[in-house]
């Protein structure tokens, strides 16, 4: 069968495409790439997995399929995020890493995420790799190499623990509510934050990879009902969730109401910027939000703008020297630690950052809006017909740019990844066709809602839905 990776790994419907043998002839094609371009070394390679539906045995699958390939490999001895495993990666300088995890997905799927020698997500270039070598590496061999059983959390945490100042979170008298979301950081807030006067109250936090009460274990709003409710019923300080896999993250402030992502990656600019006084560059998706550019101009340092998939937004921190890298759907690394997404470590940054300003978290957000002005930002997917996609990419690619958008002249048109127009008043509209589903996706941001919505008609309008 043929593997196809995403923005950031292989996902597939369990027992349909996402099966043991799938699982086994991808490990040994990655096993065989690592070998190829490495010959003459010993190469290791740490295996982590999620608490979907039989990660722990797909995960045994691949470790016991690098083996046989010559690897040594480090498996995980439970579930774990899979910014351990970065982490794991880099403190033991091994080859590289692999996941099994679907992330966000909903329940049906599973997933392998491969990881270079520097944590972050394989590069496309790897991944193009281990697409191609896929069904034509034998298996079966005898192991050649060996799999240990290995505790990737207490040295994840430990080196969070030398980031952040924990002492200084337990001591603060929080209430932070978090939802892991059914997923890998069940456990581990209370576990840093605990012992002292600050209190973290988890919910969602069975084994039940069925996660009940959501459509996927995703970050967003319409999964955040309970998180928000229990924030604001209990008095609570802030509501933390985090995907099923660790590496991204959502926000809801003390009175309940959802922070969107936007906004999260701004806070966390603005931290670095203020707290942290880093004046390296910023790196950005083409859906990012100008409220980055606006922080990054005040302070005199640059952004970089990349494509979408957190890949692209390693390979620019890793050559710029970045101290910050951020896409909108809420997955952030920090330069200071890795060029790759890590949920739990924004999570403390958030609460840091709250206890250096002695703001709440809605204080923070009016300061943010009076130092860059109100933005508002919504994203559209517009499914497609196979017909309808060709139609959509054909007018796209014959498309002249528009004078006017929404009754605001065009500065600018960007083909980085779609099309980009940034119009007068620093507002935005991006039309991308999906890589991986049938979609159209609209991205727009405004000072106001209003102004989003006209911009996402007028993207409809120009794709011709």
């Amino acid at each position: 069968m043929a593997i196809r990776f995403g923005t950031d790994g292989w996902r597939a419907i369990i027992a349909d495409e996402f099966t043991f043998p799938a699982v086994a002839s991808l490990a040994r094609a990655f096993a065989d790439v690592l070998v190829r371009s490495q010959p003459a070394r010993r190469l290791r390679v740490v295996v982590g997995f999620d608490r979907r539906f039989a990660s722990d045995a797909f995960a045994w699958t691949a470790a016991q399929e690098l083996a046989a390939a010559g690897l040594e490999v480090e498996l995980a001895d439970r579930a774990v995020p899979t910014s351990a495993v970065s982490w794991s990666v880099v403190e033991g300088s091994a080859t590289g890493g692999l996941v099994i995890t679907a992330s966000h997905n909903p329940p049906l799927y599973n997933g392998v995420k491969l990881k270079g020698a520097n944590g972050a997500a394989a590069s496309s270039r790897l991944n193009a790799e281990v697409e191609a070598a896929v069904g034509g590496v034998d298996g079966g061999g005898a192991n050649r190499g060996h799999v240990s059983s290995s505790n990737l959390i207490d040295p994840y945490l430990a080196r969070l623990s030398r980031i952040v100042a924990l002492d200084r979170l337990r001591g603060a008298g929080m209430t932070v509510v978090a939802d892991p979301m059914f997923g890998t950081v069940a456990g581990l807030l209370p576990r840093l934050l605990g012992g002292d006067s600050t209190e973290v109250v988890e919910i969602n936090t069975a084994h039940n990879p069925l996660f009940p009460g959501i459509s996927a274990p995703e970050p967003v709003e319409k999964n955040l009902a309970r998180l928000k409710k229990v924030v604001a019923d209990g008095s609570a300080d802030i509501g933390l969730a985090f995907d099923g896999d660790g590496d991204r993250i959502g926000v809801v402030d003390e009175s309940g109401r959802y922070v969107s992502s936007q906004h999260v990656f701004a806070l966390l600019a603005r931290y670095v910027l203020e707290i942290r006084r880093e004046r390296r560059p910023i790196v950005k998706s083409v859906t990012g939000s100008v409220m980055i550019d606006r922080l990054a101009n005040l302070a005199g340092v640059p952004v970089t703008e990349t494509a979408v998939g957190f890949p692209w937004i390693a390979e620019a921190m890793a050559r710029d020297n970045a101290s910050i890298g951020g896409e909108e759907s809420g997955g952030f690394a920090l330069g200071f630690h890795l060029p790759e997404r890590d949920g739990l470590l924004a999570a403390l940054l958030l609460l840091d950052y709250t206890i250096h300003s002695g703001m709440h978290l809605s204080e923070l957000l009016a300061a943010l809006d009076s130092e860059v002005g109100p933005w508002q930002y919504r994203r559209e997917d517009v499914p497609l017909s196979r017909e309808a996609r060709a139609n959509v990419e054909e007018r796209l690619s014959a498309m002249s740019h528009p004078v006017t958008i929404a009754g605001q002249r065009v500065e600018s048109a960007s083909d980085l990844d779609g099309l980009k127009y940034r119009l007068a008043d620093e507002s935005w509209l991006l039309i991308r066709l999906s890589g991986t589903e049938p979609l159209a996706r609209i991205y727009a941001e405004a000072h106001d809602a209003d102004a989003v919505g006209d911009l996402l008609r007028a993207g409809r309008e120009l794709i011709g839905t």
